[in-house]
């Protein structure tokens, strides 16, 4: 039997359940290629999840809670200029070899492993973003005492000099419209 008997009328007519059973595995068949498709696409989407953004706004967000919490400081929002994106390091095979002239070549080539996607580099970490910069305002920006906290807190807890920390009073309409 041919697809063009299993459409003709005649047959449907005739055959109902072997048609409704045609159409059902046809379904089933698209179903399964479908759920492949997307279930590839969610977790290509969820390995790439910590993104630029993402690593700003969760940095900031630790940041603002540890810096609310220094004596004198109260309520407080940070913002961060980052200047690189995320850095991947890879895994490296090294071989080198010194020729008659005292000369050194060397040369270089990535571990490939078999992965979840096929083959992939060996990596070894991940670098987060480099921080340039942090602007923060809070309830007790204008006293010194307070200043100097929170510059020692954000220098230790970012590895950056204070240089490129500034830190301003809030404003008291800010600080009404967040209670």
């Amino acid at each position: 039997m041919n697809i063009k008997n299993l459409l003709s009328t005649d047959f449907i007519k005739t055959n109902k359940k072997a048609f409704i059973c045609f159409i059902a595995g046809i379904l089933g068949i698209l179903l399964i290629f479908a759920s492949e498709t997307l279930g590839k696409t969610v977790k290509k989407n969820k390995d790439s999840e910590k993104t630029y953004v993402s690593y700003s706004n969760e940095t900031e967000e630790k940041l603002a809670d540890i810096i609310s919490k220094v004596e004198g400081a109260g309520k407080t929002k940070v913002f961060l200029t980052i200047e690189e994106s995320e850095e991947y390091v890879y895994a490296q095979n090294v071989s080198s070899d010194r020729n008659e002239t005292s000369q050194q070549n060397e040369e270089k080539e990535y571990v490939i492993v078999d992965g979840s996607n096929g083959k992939d580099g060996l990596l070894i970490k991940t670098v987060n973003p480099k921080i340039r910069g942090v602007a923060i305002v809070c309830e007790g920006g204008e006293d010194p005492s307070v200043q100097q906290r929170i510059y020692s807190c954000v220098s230790a807890s970012l590895g950056i000099s204070t240089a490129r920390i500034s830190i301003s009073k809030m404003t008291s309409t800010e600080v009404n419209n967040e209670k």
